[in-house]
């Protein structure tokens, strides 16, 4: 996330939910391929269209001048953990917008330790009323020392907690993709259920509106994974003019449960 700037009843109802709807991608899959049967391809027709940001929503004006500028969005994503940090008031300020909350994790640059990054982020969660089923992603940006242990750890803390452990992730540049692999075939378990938000690729320059929207293509780690959501527009690559705060997101409908609705 460049920093420019329903629900189910249980964790293990939403991981099967979400395994038996996920894909598999090679590294530059564009199609959504399920597991078994035919090729599928997520259009943009099927997913829905959203924002991200750093800024509070509730004191700013991004999602009223989101629609008056780029179109309506359907998903807002808002960091648990960041310096602008989602409240009960602008979870509840957003839920009134009728839009759903992508909820995002950011406590350091450092990687140290996943299991006390997770906890972190899964007792903020608790604090301002998050239900059960919905997911969590850790920031990893193109610069962050992250690695294959971090992010076991992470994970198995997420284990018994209701909620579901995921990652916003660069599958090109940096770190994430290597340490994500390298788990991934050491130890498939360690990353079941876990799912991804890719940031490419980058459609620099191209119109932020939703009207122009793509088809859902991110790219994605050359193995195994689940990736549920696409960051494909990034406030600082906007065409000239003046812009709402935000980076532009999709997510197909059918994993809209793991939203905060």
């Amino acid at each position: 996330m460049a920093h420019s700037a329903a629900r189910v009843s249980s964790i293990a109802l939403a991981t099967m939910a979400l395994v038996a709807l996920s894909t598999t991608h090679t590294a530059r899959a564009a199609d959504v391929i399920p597991h078994r049967g035919a090729p599928q391809v997520a259009t943009s027709s099927g997913a829905w269209w959203g924002i991200d940001t750093v800024d509070n929503v509730q004191t700013g004006n991004d999602i009223a001048q989101t629609r008056t500028d780029l179109g309506a969005p359907q998903f807002v994503g808002r960091y648990l953990i960041y310096s602008s940090e989602l409240s009960t008031s602008e979870a509840r300020f957003i839920h009134q917008q009728r839009l759903s909350i992508l909820l995002l994790d950011d406590p350091n640059r450092a990687f140290t330790s996943g299991s006390t990054d997770a906890h972190q982020a899964i007792t903020r969660a608790i604090s301002i009323g998050v239900p059960h089923g919905v997911a969590v992603f850790r920031d990893v940006e193109t610069s962050d020392p992250i690695s294959s242990a971090y992010i076991a750890a992470y994970v198995a803390a997420f284990a018994g907690s209701g909620y579901v452990a995921a990652f916003y992730e660069n599958p090109i540049k940096g770190s994430f993709a290597g340490a994500y692999c390298s788990l991934a075939t050491s130890d498939p378990a360690a990353v079941r259920g876990v799912l991804l938000y890719s940031s490419e690729p980058e459609h620099t320059g191209s119109d932020p509106r939703r009207a122009a929207r793509p088809h859902f293509g991110p790219n994605v780690p050359g193995c195994v994974n689940h990736t549920v959501a696409w960051q494909y527009l990034e406030r600082g690559l906007f065409p000239p003019g003046t812009w709402p705060n935000v980076d532009i997101d999709e997510l197909p409908s059918r994993y809209s449960l793991v939203l905060w609705a």
